[in-house]
């Protein structure tokens, strides 16, 4: 804003110069016009400051190396002759790394800002500062933000060197279960406050002594993914990638598993994966952890 006033106030300089050496209808015309613009660039920023709204829209379902964008929509009465600058933090949740830039948008109802998907992870835009000028950039309104934005880059399924044999986690095992309709079931001693309609009443009978049916169901011995985070955002990326693809092979086999990752804390983390909503929350959170540094790494 400081070098537009400065143009301005050198053009409006020439002007009078320019009126003072030639003093005829033209110069006047000229420094008469001058001299209304600072008004009209005022009047013009107060409308536009008063109306002017952004809206922020982020896409969902991003995979690394997608072409995205964040939508800006702009909405204001005189918008036309005026423009939107605010600042633009983007936030890495697995580095903990920011960097700024000084973003200008003009009007045009809809804007387009370029998310970087080159890695995956959880990214937050966050908008701050946001100032309304007028077409000359000689004044401004400054106008509440857009809320934070947070977009998340998701890893691109990646075949394996090796697909699991799922002979090594068909091993079954029996465990209580909560369906009265089981059609396996184990037979214990009566206990006081069981219902009566478990009772076994053939056992019973013969044994002299009531005895219940426990309904039962079998399950799957939980297979272990294993996942160490390191500094190498390529190497990360396809290890994602590759969890990613064993764990949805393991849940189309209706095999249930756990997800184990090592953070740089060295203290393990462990995910329970029984659907594909488990799935969908682990890698929310394994994209939202902080990875080593290159010094922790090596170590």
């Amino acid at each position: 804003m400081f070098k537009n006033r400065c143009i301005y106030l050198l053009t409006l300089l020439t002007a009078v110069i320019f009126f003072l050496c030639y003093k005829k209808w033209l110069a006047w015309y000229c420094l008469v016009l001058i001299l209304l613009i600072p008004a009209f660039s005022l009047i013009i920023c107060l409308i536009t400051g008063r109306t002017f709204t952004l809206k922020v829209e982020s896409p969902t379902g991003i995979e690394v190396g997608d072409v995205a964008h964040i939508t800006l929509r702009s909405r204001g009465r005189m918008s036309i002759l005026s423009f939107c600058r605010f600042n633009l933090s983007i936030t890495d949740m697995m580095t903990g790394t920011s960097q700024s830039r000084r973003t200008s948008i003009q009007y045009g109802g809809e804007s387009e800002l370029a998310i970087d998907t080159s890695h995956c992870g959880r990214y937050i835009y966050d908008f701050s500062n946001m100032r309304i000028y007028d077409l000359f950039g000689l004044f401004y309104v400054k106008r509440k933000a857009p809320s934070k934005c947070n977009v998340t880059v998701l890893p691109k399924p990646q075949l394996p060197k090796a697909l699991p044999n799922l002979s090594g986690f068909k091993a079954k095992g029996l465990r209580k279960s909560n369906s009265p309709y089981s059609e396996i079931y184990d037979i214990r001693e009566y206990i006081a406050g069981d219902p009566i309609k478990s009772v076994h009443w053939k056992v019973s009978a013969k044994k002299d002594q009531l005895f219940i049916k426990e309904p039962q169901e079998e399950y799957f011995g939980h297979s272990r993914i294993i996942m160490r985070m390191t500094h190498d955002r390529d190497k990360l990326d396809k290890k994602l990638g590759e969890i990613l693809f064993t764990s949805n092979y393991f849940l189309e086999n209706d095999v249930a598993h756990k997800i184990r990752v090592t953070p740089p804390t060295k203290r393990e983390i462990s995910f329970d994966i029984e659907s594909k909503r488990d799935l969908d929350m682990a890698l929310f959170k394994i994209l939202g952890m902080k990875i080593p540094t290159e010094d922790q790494d090596a170590g």
